[in-house]
């Protein structure tokens, strides 16, 4: 494949929280596109609070610095006075907020215009009320569905992490430029499968996504008893950031509660099977791309391998009910040979179309592409109503009840 001749730009970040990458996936995806971006262009990160103040720094900001990435400071329009932005990329579609589009309309209205999605939340919401089938989940999705197409309507750009994710969003807005740049994971040497720890389980997943609080407890209820039938010796090892008492609970003599753990790899190393037991969600799971880079066979949902674009009984396995998915563990635990193919496939899927190296020359092609895009027209209105919604967001907005 040729390179893409990339022209320096002065990009401009804007998050609400400074990116965690060895607490959530999303927030590893964030920090390595960041780093390389900033190989590349000049990048300035704004992370600001709800008051659109800059957040304080931390050692989460520190390494963003330590990546050649500077901080913006006091608040958006500070920023704005001394650095002029060619292309500015909002974090999520709630940072996509009209106050912040009004300063740049007003400071840089020629910058083009990126919403990263991350995930496609609506998507996310929908599926959760499919399956809860309660009144109040639908509407949740529902009204998340208006204010995330209409962040994404104000740009001149979306990104989305998968294939899945961009026909989505074009289904509703069939006019949008739409780039993948999906999550990323750096690759270690391929483990042996002889070395791994038979019977050993893993799932790695934060818990303040409730997806995950949902499959874990799915999975020990209903799940983990019948793999146990079959194969006593079976353990789970349940790893993430902020587990509830719910999670907590379910210890026992077979089921293991680390929490955070400050590396993953070891875990990932010794274990013998990734489960992924996800119920609903949306978007690519870093949990499943994680474990398949490390060499370990993963058992998932349908929703736990959406995105990837693998191929189920090949590169993973795939158990949709409680029955079928204790079925595919015990499979790759009575058949060594599936096993390690599971596990070679999986670990060279994810090499070729997940890597560094392979998602740096995506994230190129993006942003050359976005470059190429005819100007958005900003309304004259716009330009002047800024100072205005920007005294009324900081110092009235904040205060009124939501």
């Amino acid at each position: 494949m040729s390179k893409i001749a990339i022209t320096m730009r002065n990009l401009l970040v804007i998050s609400a929280t400074y990116p965690h990458p060895d607490q959530a996936s999303g927030d590893l995806r964030f920090f390595t596109l960041l780093s390389l971006l900033a190989r590349k262009h000049k990048l300035i990160f704004c992370g600001l609070d709800n008051n659109a103040t800059a957040i304080p720094r931390n050692e989460a900001g520190a390494r963003l610095e330590q990546a050649g990435i500077t901080l913006g400071e006091i608040n958006l329009q500070h920023v704005l006075k001394q650095f002029t932005p060619d292309i500015v990329w909002f974090e999520f579609h709630y940072q996509a907020r009209q106050d912040y589009l009004s300063l740049l309309a007003r400071y840089c209205p020629q910058a083009k215009i990126v919403v990263d999605s991350v995930d496609v939340h609506f998507n996310r919401l929908e599926t959760k009320a499919r399956l809860t089938k309660i009144p109040e989940d639908e509407l949740a999705a529902s009204q998340m569905k208006a204010r995330e197409l209409a962040a994404y309507g104000s740009a001149d750009m979306i990104i989305a992490v998968s294939e899945d994710d961009r026909q989505l969003i074009r289904q509703a807005l069939p006019d949008m430029s739409i780039e993948v740049v999906p999550n990323v994971h750096v690759i270690p040497s391929f483990t042996d499968p002889s070395a791994r720890q038979y019977g050993e389980l893993i799932f790695v997943g934060g818990f303040r996504h409730d997806p995950n609080v949902d499959a874990m407890l799915y999975f020990c209820s209903e799940v983990m008893p019948r793999i146990r039938v079959a194969h006593p010796q079976a353990r789970l090892k349940i790893i993430g950031s902020n587990p509830p008492q719910s999670i907590l609970a379910l210890a026992s003599d077979h089921v293991e509660v680390l929490g955070y753990v400050l590396e993953t790899g070891p875990y990932l190393k010794n274990s013998y099977i990734s489960v992924a037991p996800l119920r609903y969600g949306g978007g690519m799971k870093g949990k499943v791309g994680e474990a398949m880079s490390y060499g370990l066979p993963v058992v998932t949902t349908t929703f736990g391998a959406e995105g990837f674009g693998l191929q189920p009984g090949k590169d993973l396995l795939v158990g949709d009910t409680a029955e079928t998915f204790a079925s595919q563990v015990i499979v790759l635990l009575d058949d060594a040979v599936l096993h390690s193919s599971i596990a070679k496939c999986g670990y060279d899927f994810i090499d070729k179309h997940y890597s560094v190296p392979a998602v740096a020359r995506l994230l190129d092609s993006s942003l050359e592409n976005l470059v190429d895009l005819p100007p958005r027209k900003i309304p004259m209105t716009k330009r002047l109503m800024a100072p205005f919604q920007q005294f009324y967001m900081r110092h009235i907005a904040w205060r009124l009840p939501q």
